[in-house]
């Protein structure tokens, strides 16, 4: 009789906020997990997931040392945009893909699903095919001056690299997820990495923390969106997603991932004055919030997202979700600050 037993799942960047998601809906969904963090992180991640015997926090990231067992590997860990400089932003984007990649190499892991970012792609006009890609080079990006633009060619070149490494090695069977903007609810747990008032723990979630600030209210007026949850989930499905070698259209599992629905920011203030009255007093004016010509991304191909991973277009959480269960996750981490004396 066959094993029944999920096989042990590394992941790196576990203490990011996308990381620990996709860390926490795996062990809701009953894989042992291993993730990987840095320094102080490491004690917090044990903290966070204390009630799951089947995880464990690692602060090594050479996934070749130790007898691991390891089945795949999910590559999240990635410099934080404008968090360092650009040079060693756009080295370590492109040396820790290929490092995870080699290492998983040595010991015979031949599954790997890796983060990436809709930027790596025209962002935001398209199109999202496996071979399209933005077009700025690391010398435009580093001349402009611009974290943002450093961000998009490093995730650019890193995704390149990838693909450059499996060309030679088609036994490593490598789905791409490249999301945009993410929000959604913060995983239990997670406010471990946020001990005391603050949003920059929260990454691109802290756009949806910001109708709740009032007048310094700040939204970004970017289309498009995907919910941590969805997120998390073509992750945890790329690992028993068809192989390469079944795609149809024989191109690489490169997937643009976003949400079917608009991100309209106004309509978000009127969900949580309608539907978290309590909140009303804290919502920034509606003069405060972008009005965006286009509301959701155009071109995201979910007839391939659902051929290589299963998830389906109807899949998707509604914007209304997102908000809503975004703000009652942020009311949960701030009672826990509020207990502890901290001023919200």
């Amino acid at each position: 009789m066959a094993s029944t037993q999920k096989p042990l799942i590394f992941v790196t960047g576990a203490s990011g906020l996308v990381g620990y998601a996709i860390v926490y809906h795996l062990l809701q969904a009953g894989y042992p997990v291993r993730g990987s963090a840095r320094g102080k992180k490491v004690e917090s991640l044990k903290k966070a997931l204390s009630d799951y015997p089947q995880f464990e926090a690692v602060e090594i990231t050479d996934i070749a040392t130790g007898d691991y067992g390891v089945g795949a590997i999910i590559h999240t860990a990635s410099p934080v945009i404008g968090r360092t400089d650009k040079e060693t932003a756009f080295r370590s984007a492109i040396e820790g893909s290929l490092h995870v990649l080699n290492e998983a190499e040595k010991v015979g892991i031949t599954q790997i699903v890796t983060t990436s970012s809709i930027t790596s792609f025209n962002f935001p006009v398209g199109p999202f095919a496996p071979d399209d890609w933005n077009p700025i080079t690391k010398e435009q990006a580093f001349e402009s001056g611009s974290p943002s633009l450093v961000y998009r060619a490093q995730k650019k070149y890193a995704d390149l690299a990838v693909i450059d490494f499996i060309k030679t090695r088609p036994h490593i069977d490598v789905t791409m997820i490249s999301p945009p903007y993410i929000y959604g609810p913060v995983p239990p747990g997670f406010e471990q990495f946020i001990p005391e008032p603050g949003s920059e723990a929260l990454s691109t979630d802290a756009h949806i923390y910001n109708l709740l600030q009032g007048d310094k209210c700040q939204i970004p007026t970017s289309v498009g969106y995907a919910d941590i949850r969805d997120v998390a989930r073509a992750h945890i499905l790329a690992l028993t997603s068809i192989p390469q070698s079944g795609v149809s259209d024989g191109k690489l599992k490169r997937l643009a991932i976003a949400s079917p629905y608009e991100n309209d920011w106004r309509e978000a203030v009127k969900y949580i004055a309608e539907e978290r009255p309590q909140m009303k007093d804290r919502l920034a004016g509606l003069e405060k919030v972008p009005v965006l010509e286009e509301l959701s991304l155009k071109g995201i191909d979910h007839g391939r997202l659902e051929e290589v991973l299963g998830m389906k277009k109807n899949d998707f959480r509604t914007w209304k979700e997102t908000v809503l269960d975004a703000v009652d996750s942020f009311v949960r981490i701030e009672e826990g600050w509020k207990s502890r004396g901290l001023k919200v």
